[in-house]
């Protein structure tokens, strides 16, 4: 190769990182790095334990009154299931929200399309680490808090039943 088009294309991609990392600080060609997350401290915050409570109410809910009963009530923003900041929100097994009781312009948004507020598809990954852990894992990424407007690191605790993720968020303080 010509040793004039090897520094072209070194500085062309120098360009590309620098104009990356000065449009998006936190970010390098629109991949934001995940947050670390002390899921021990989150599980003892009383953010956590009110989601976690709310989850329990909405599994007690679906095995009493089935899957798409629970999809109904979220739907309707039943207040058992729609409280401030948290909220339960349902994706079925393909990553396709089904349930959202903050926006429900989400519902029927995919993987394909559904992005966290840095521009990242998320869904899928949400889902697979909810099947893996289907009693419940933490799981982050960046959303807008419904409460402040805020787009702020939201954790989920999202569970697996009945092919379907259940999820509720809380905002973690940003550092």
């Amino acid at each position: 190769m010509n040793r004039n088009l090897i520094l072209l294309l070194a500085a062309g991609a120098l360009g590309v990182i620098l104009l990356s990392l000065a449009m998006n600080q936190n970010s390098f060609l629109g991949m934001t790095p995940s947050t670390p997350v002390d899921t021990q401290s989150q599980a003892e915050s009383a953010d956590a334990k009110q989601a976690k409570a709310m989850m329990a109410r909405a599994l007690e809910y679906m095995d009493e009154h089935g899957t798409a009963a629970l999809i109904e009530r979220i739907n309707a923003a039943a207040p058992e299931f729609h409280y401030g900041e948290h909220y339960v929100f349902i994706m079925d097994n393909t990553a396709t929200i089904v349930a959202h009781p903050i926006n429900p312009a989400w519902i029927g948004i995919g993987d394909d399309t559904g992005r966290d507020a840095d521009g990242n598809p998320f869904f899928a990954q949400m889902v697979a680490a909810a099947a893996e852990n289907p009693d419940g894992t933490w799981f982050d990424y960046r959303w807008p808090n419904p409460v402040t407007g805020e787009v702020a690191t939201k954790s989920s605790w999202v569970v697996m039943r009945d092919d379907h993720l259940i999820g509720v968020g809380i905002y973690l303080e940003e550092e």
